[in-house]
């Protein structure tokens, strides 16, 4: 299944961040003229299936897909960098990271709607389930705008492969599903509140910085 997905960034999500990627708030318009250059780029869609046919997954319901924002954010990141923006470059990706964050909850919302179940805890890949069956996932949802690399690598960058547990009774919010961030191994998520020394290099920091893993 395909679903066409228009994440956008909250009231909520503006208070929290400049202090989740330490700007000063002065930083603003800027951040804010960004956000306004950037969203019309996004081309966000959810891949998925709540077909039960995973190897490897025991649950007794779930949904597993792929999510995008498209080719645009990654475009602008790249473009700012080429022109030596390091600041606007690096702003456009904590920007795409909040995005793929709110396109997370919109494929839950689907998942939900398309199963009739609710969604009681988002995995991604690498956590509790291996990358191995990113091939698999991949074959099995078709992304006609998705590419995967022959290193199991995702394209476009701002592309995340997940699996849903689903339940008959409700557990929790949405928006908490990926805020488990004590346990979650997942250092890459856009929803991580660790304290500051300890949250994870974005891709535009990695190359601004020439931060390697």
């Amino acid at each position: 299944m395909k679903r066409k997905i228009t994440p956008e960034l909250s009231s909520k999500d503006w208070k929290q961040f400049c202090s989740r990627f330490h700007f000063d708030n002065d930083k603003l318009p800027l951040i804010r003229a960004i956000y306004t250059a950037m969203l019309p780029l996004v081309d966000a869609f959810a891949y998925y299936s709540i077909k039960q046919d995973l190897p490897g997954v025991s649950l007794a319901h779930y949904a597993y897909g792929l999510v995008t924002l498209g080719n645009g954010a990654d475009e602008l990141s790249e473009l700012y960098l080429n022109h030596e923006q390091l600041e606007e470059a690096y702003i456009a990706d904590c920007l795409s990271l909040m995005l793929l964050s709110n396109a997370y909850e919109q494929f839950a919302k689907a998942v939900e709607e398309e199963s009739s179940l609710y969604a009681i805890e988002l995995s991604f890949l690498g956590d509790e389930y291996p990358l191995k069956l990113l091939p698999e996932i991949f074959e099995h949802v078709s992304p006609d705008g998705i590419h995967l690399t022959g290193s199991n690598m995702l394209m476009p960058l701002k592309t995340a492969a997940l699996i849903i547990k689903l339940d008959s009774q409700k557990q929790k919010n949405i928006k908490e599903l990926c805020n488990t961030c004590e346990n979650c191994k997942n250092l890459s998520c856009p929803s991580r509140k660790a304290p500051g020394p300890k949250l994870p290099h974005t891709y535009g920091a990695m190359q601004i910085f020439n931060i390697r893993h």
